[in-house]
């Protein structure tokens, strides 16, 4: 690949992951608190799983611009796959199949269930995403330490506080834990947009 050609690679991967993001914590704000709340919730869920899509592979080109062949980014990359397959689940479940139990008449019971899963799948999915963060910040750290220890924080806090209870993954506390991470995604895209990781091989080897 020619430095032109990675230099349009890194504004593609820097792209998505600005837009995800920012557009990820506008529909979160927009993020319907009922199930009953017609179109609406489709479309948030599904706009939510098309900015997974982006995130992964915006981070997936900032793993190979690093280096696959190191250890912390490799096992980054696997946190954050773990963590955009859950959380893709957890936006089906709620977007999907929940609202088209409800409109069926589903009884309390089974709704309950479909809620245990997608909270299960959301915690899931933050938790991985946060180990994801903790990797690639710890691989960040001699380069960059201002920017590792925001990705520690941003991925390291709200996965701590939900594994030890703290907080759930109702609404308000979702909005705040997605907006903690988003915020490191979208300093990475402009990291990359800017060409701070020009230095790295063609393919992150």
């Amino acid at each position: 690949m020619t430095e032109t050609e990675q230099a349009r690679a890194d504004r593609a991967a820097g792209i998505a992951l600005t837009g995800a993001a920012g557009l990820g914590m506008l529909a979160m704000a927009h993020h319907p608190s009922s199930l009953h709340a017609g179109a609406l919730v489709g479309i948030v869920h599904g706009a939510m799983i098309l900015f997974a899509a982006m995130l992964a592979f915006g981070f997936t080109h900032y793993a190979r611009r690093r280096g696959l062949g190191r250890p912390a980014v490799l096992a980054g990359l696997v946190a954050f796959a773990i963590g955009t397959f859950a959380s893709i689940g957890a936006a089906i479940v709620n977007g999907f199949a929940a609202p088209a139990l409800a409109a069926e008449g589903a009884g309390h019971d089974a709704l309950h269930i479909l809620w245990a899963v997608n909270q299960a799948l959301a915690r899931l999915g933050v938790v991985a995403v946060g180990a994801a963060y903790l990797c690639w910040s710890l691989d960040l750290w001699r380069q960059s330490k201002p920017v590792a220890l925001l990705g520690l924080l941003a991925g390291g806090v709200p996965a701590l506080l939900l594994a030890g209870g703290w907080i759930g993954m109702h609404l308000h506390a979702a909005i705040l834990v997605y907006g903690a991470q988003f915020l490191w995604a979208i300093l990475v895209g402009w990291l990359l947009l800017r060409g701070d990781f020009r230095d790295e091989g063609p393919s992150g080897d």
